[in-house]
Order: structure tokens, then C-alpha cells, then sequence
């Protein structure tokens, strides 16, 4: 076939289009594996072969489930509901909504539970990757003018290249070992969003299943706007009740006891915190690790550089989320918005432990599903050219610091990579603004909802 032939094919044929994206979607997937899982276990130069050591274990497996999770669990159940540590004291910097919640562990011994924690989190991660492949399905492809098969085809597709980009990731294995919850948290995220479209006006349920994600881990706070798009001033009363009831749910005592263990020191996540390193994403951690003055806390370069770089990510993500909010809510807004905000959760708190990037699975399926839908409305090639470069950022989100050069901090860090992430997601729902769809239509009534 003609060069020009293959031009003129893409401009005027969708299924060739399709057929174009998911060749390269899956080339590049598979490029991914291969730079990642099998070319990186040889050395450059001697090219012999070796394990290198991808990140670092603490024997035995499930360190933080046990520390964070288990022990709390099995001493508010020694103590009779009155302390989660072994002495009395509040050992934990978790508010007490988690300790309640890993009771039923303690049936178990810790092995046994970890297991089983582990089989959960596997569960958790495809439910999430599902559940954004039935939100790319509904509101990104269907009104298409696509066959039924199509959208199917393609639909499967982006959910088994990105469940083996995840598995065989080492951010994966990473949170794997120390039986990390950031995808239990994530799978409430992505459940507040799907009852967000399925029941929307059921404003107690989402912020109930939203404030259990907000006490497991405090980030998931970036997406009360989203509820706040949806139900305005509404919001206001249930967020209230609903987190002040999680907190004192082991009682008064208990809720001040968690408070004292904020501001006893010692181990906390603030300035100077021991976890800033190159398997540290946020703004925070990346800055300490570029900044080479001396004395960082004393210098005013250091903060400004901090400023730079937390600042940077949040007036992307505001000056998108305007652009969506000042058309109106509706469903793939909401979609949109959620997909945007997830790249804060990583960067904005200053600690982000690589094995958080697992949460980014559901944020890289909606992604190419926009990419995608821009693509088969009218070729374009940046379309083509912006998944190489999303190929690029995932080969280096995958890739362990190990097989990095520690010269190339800039590199090593993820910070860069996700906020890269977040410049693509913020670029397309910016340039698909004017790109209005056909009406979407749904099973329980008319809707008359448009992408941005």
C-alpha cells in the first residue's frame, strides 16, 4: 500500500484507526515489558546477566500491613477497644476508623492474613482497571458511530495491556511486599466515581465510601471538589457528619489519642522526614534530591525550589478543572476531572513511596481512552506522536531507580514522569474542549452530557 494511500485511509476510515491504535498501543506495551522485565536483568558493557536488587525488602514480607494494619487491629482487640498499641499507647498515625476496620485480620495469624490482604489487593487492582474500562466503554466510545464489537475489542484491550503493565511493574511488587493499601484506596476512589454516574444523587453514599478512602490514607481529600461540582452547598452537611462520626468511632478518648500522635514527632511524614529519596515521588522528596545546597532548611533556595514544584502540578490541575466546571457537571466531566486529579495525590504530599504509583492504572486507561476518541473523530498526528511519548513516561514509571544511574536524579525520581503524565492529561481535555459529542443517551433516561 501507498504512502499516501495509508494517509488518506486514516483521514477517512475509523476502523483503520482503530486498527492503527491498538497495533501500536500493543507494540508499545510490549516494548515496555521487554526494556523493563527482560533487557534490564543484563549489564551494559559486560552484558552478563544479574538480578539487581529493584527496592528495598524488610524481611518478612508485609512490613507496613503488619506495622500500620495488623498490630493496631490486634491490640484494640487485646485491649478491649481502648488502645492499638502493645503499652497503652497510640501507635500509629492512622486515625482510629483504620484500626476498626482490620479487626477481622486478627481471626487469623499475621501470615495467614497477608496472604489473604494479598489476594485483596490483586482483587482490588483488576476491579479498578475494570471499572475505568466500563467508564472509557460508556462515556468515551459509545457515541462513536463505532460497532458494538469494536468498542468491545478495543475496551479489552486497554484493560489487559494495562493489568500486565501494572503486574510486571516494580512499583507493583514493591507494594506487594510490604502489603501497601494505596489500590485499597484507590478502588474507593474509583467506586465514589462510579456511584458519582450510577446513583447520582445519592450524596451520603459517595461521601461515606469517599471519607473511608480520606482516613486509610489523606490524600483522597483532592477529590472532594468533584463531589463539591456535582452537589454544591449539599455536600457541605454530609462531609461533616460523616468524618466527625469516623473519628470519634472508637470514642473521645481514643479520637484525642490520634491527635496527640500528629504532633508527638518523631517518625512523621513533615520537614527533614527520613523517606526522601530517589523511591520517593513527591514534590518534596524530588526537591531534596535535586537541591544541592548544604543547608536546605536554612536556605531560601530550597523552598523555592519546593514552592516550584508543588505549586506547578496544582495550577495545572486548577486551571483544567475551571475549564471543565465552567461548562457544566456532567458525567465524562466528572470522568475527566477524576482522571486529572489523581496525579496530586502522588505529588502534592510529601511523602509518595513509589509502590503509591499503582494507582495510576485506572488514570492511564482514561487517558487512552481520550487519546483514542480524539483519534478515531479525526486523525491527527499528535495523537499518534502523544502515545510514543505516553509509551516513553510509562517505560520510566515502571523502571526501578536500580537500573538508573544515581547521576540522573531528575530521571530516577518520578516526580517528573507524573507530572508529565499530568501535562498530557491536561493538554487533551484542554484541546478536546470544543470537540462536542453527540447527546449520550443511558438505560435509566435521556442525558444530554458532552465531553469539554
Amino acid at each position: 500500500m501507498k504512502k499516501n494511500s495509508v494517509i488518506e485511509k486514516l483521514k477517512t476510515d475509523p476502523n483503520y484507526r482503530v486498527f492503527v491504535m491498538i497495533t501500536l498501543l500493543m507494540a508499545g506495551f510490549l516494548l515496555v515489558f521487554i526494556l523493563n522485565n527482560v533487557t534490564s536483568h543484563f549489564e551494559p558493557g559486560t552484558w552478563s546477566y544479574h538480578d539487581a536488587r529493584i527496592f528495598p525488602t524488610y524481611p518478612p514480607s508485609g512490613n507496613d500491613f503488619r506495622v500500620g494494619y495488623y498490630r493496631p487491629a490486634y491490640y484494640l482487640v487485646q485491649s478491649h477497644f481502648t488502645s492499638i498499641g502493645e503499652t497503652g499507647n497510640y501507635d500509629s498515625f492512622y486515625p482510629p476508623l483504620v484500626a476498626l476496620l482490620y479487626v477481622p485480620f486478627v481471626l487469623f495469624k499475621f501470615s495467614t492474613a497477608y496472604a489473604i490482604h494479598v489476594v485483596i489487593l490483586i482483587i482490588a487492582n483488576l476491579a479498578c482497571l475494570l471499572m475505568a474500562v466500563l467508564m472509557v466503554k460508556r462515556y468515551l466510545l459509545s457515541d462513536l458511530g463505532l460497532a458494538e464489537t469494536t468498542v468491545n475489542i478495543i475496551s479489552l484491550c486497554l484493560f489487559f495491556f494495562t493489568a500486565i503493565y501494572i503486574f510486571s511493574s516494580y512499583f507493583f511488587l514493591y507494594g506487594i511486599e510490604r502489603g501497601n493499601t494505596d489500590i485499597l484506596v484507590m478502588f474507593l476512589c474509583v467506586l465514589t466515581l462510579w456511584l458519582l454516574t450510577k446513583r447520582p444523587n445519592n450524596v451520603w453514599l459517595q461521601v461515606i465510601v469517599l471519607s473511608v478512602a480520606v482516613h486509610l490514607k489523606i490524600y483522597p481529600l483532592v477529590l472532594f471538589p468533584l463531589l463539591l461540582f456535582k452537589h454544591g452547598k449539599k455536600l457541605i452537611l454530609p462531609a461533616i457528619l460523616v468524618n466527625v462520626a469516623f473519628l470519634f468511632c472508637l470514642g473521645p478518648n481514643m479520637a484525642w489519642e490520634f491527635f496527640k500522635s500528629l504532633t508527638a514527632g518523631g517518625g512523621g511524614a513533615g520537614l527533614g522526614n527520613a523517606y526522601s529519596s530517589a523511591g520517593n515521588h513527591s514534590a518534596y522528596s524530588f526537591t531534596v534530591g535535586i537541591d544541592k545546597t548544604d543547608d536546605k532548611y536554612l536556605s531560601g533556595t530550597f523552598f523555592v525550589m519546593w514552592a516550584t514544584t508543588f505549586l506547578l502540578p496544582l495550577v495545572m490541575w486548577g486551571i483544567t478543572c475551571i475549564s471543565i466546571v465552567l461548562r457544566k457537571y456532567t458525567t465524562p466531566n466528572a470522568v475527566l476531572f477524576f482522571m486529572v486529579t489523581v496525579p496530586l495525590m502522588s505529588l502534592l504530599p510529601t511523602v509518595s513511596i513509589d509502590y503509591k504509583l499503582v494507582i495510576f492504572g485506572v488514570a492511564i486507561i482514561l487517558l487512552f481512552g481520550l487519546v483514542i476518541r480524539q483519534f478515531l473523530q479525526k486523525f491527527s498526528w499528535l495523537d499518534l506522536i502523544q502515545v510514543l511519548l505516553l509509551i516513553g513516561v510509562l517505560i520510566m514509571l515502571s523502571r526501578s531507580p536500580a537500573y538508573i544511574s544515581q547521576d540522573l536524579p531528575f530521571i530516577r525520581n518520578k516526580y517528573i514522569w507524573v507530572l508529565l503524565l499530568e501535562v498530557i492529561m491536561c493538554v487533551n481535555i484542554l484541546r478536546n474542549k470544543k470537540k462536542r459529542a453527540q447527546p449520550e443517551t443511558d438505560p435509566a433516561g435521556p442525558v444530554t452530557a458532552v465531553l469539554p
